[in-house]
């Protein structure tokens, strides 16, 4: 599942030996997601997030949908 959302790169697919979880066999699909992102958010080398990791995992709400257009007051002057 989680080659849904990043490709191994640079390497071929295989066991490595990570610093975060010891080894891990990336031909494998089994992999947890959680490890996947801790990886890649730890700067894993190895990890490219695909269109869809970014979509499903990061996504990004854009500032106009949570910002509400108010019009100013005019204040009437008290002199």
């Amino acid at each position: 599942m989680w080659k849904t959302y990043f490709n191994f790169v640079k390497l071929e697919p295989g066991r490595v030996v990570t610093a975060l979880f010891g080894e891990l066999d990336f031909s494998a699909d089994d992999i947890g997601i959680e490890i996947i992102k801790a990886l890649y958010e730890n700067g894993f080398p190895y990890l490219e997030i695909t269109a869809e990791g970014r979509t499903e995992l990061y996504p990004v709400i854009s500032e106009m949908e949570n910002t509400e257009i108010v019009k100013p007051r005019r204040v009437k002057n008290q002199h």
